[in-house]
């Protein structure tokens, strides 16, 4: 008889960690699919808040470069690129969700899944959203993620 799999402690609060930030992500990337408009609007409204507020702590010359920033962002801002960039970040949680599934069972493919859903995650707005936009919504949907795939690889030894 086969003896159970014992898998540690830390990958198992790494993979809980993982289900939660995937169905999290599932769900408000959901939200952002059935309701690009208004997602839109509310995006530009929070990015002009913004650029006003940064509008008083910079210099003149800053403020040019903050300004053209701010305004292509805003103008990329639209119902089509928020439907977008949510097709790529559920397709993104998806496969991390079956990545972390997959860990969870001490399997080293999950790992190797997440990584490549890292990696589609960062290309994938670039490529169809393009501009600044397309690099916030990468760099958004990468950040925490790097962070998990180190810690997940830190753990590749306990993983077949």
């Amino acid at each position: 008889m086969a003896e159970p799999v014992v898998r540690p402690t830390f990958l198992t609060i790494l993979c809980f960690l993982t289900f939660m930030s995937a169905v999290s992500g599932l769900w408000t990337q959901s939200e952002r699919l059935w309701n690009p408009g208004i997602i839109a609007d509310q995006t530009r409204e929070t990015f002009q808040v913004v650029q006003e507020k940064l509008e008083g702590q910079a210099s003149e010359a800053e403020m040019e470069t903050v300004n053209n920033m701010f305004d292509a962002v805003i103008s990329q801002t639209t119902a089509s690129n928020i439907r977008t960039g949510a097709i790529i970040l559920i397709i993104f949680e998806s496969l991390s969700l079956y990545a972390a599934y997959l860990i969870w069972n001490l399997q080293k493919k999950g790992f190797y899944l997440f990584l490549a859903g890292i990696a589609f995650t960062f290309l994938a707005p670039l490529i169809f959203i393009g501009g600044w936009l397309g690099f916030i919504t990468a760099m958004a949907g990468v950040f925490f993620s790097v962070l998990l795939a180190i810690l997940f690889a830190v753990n590749l030894k306990h993983m077949y």
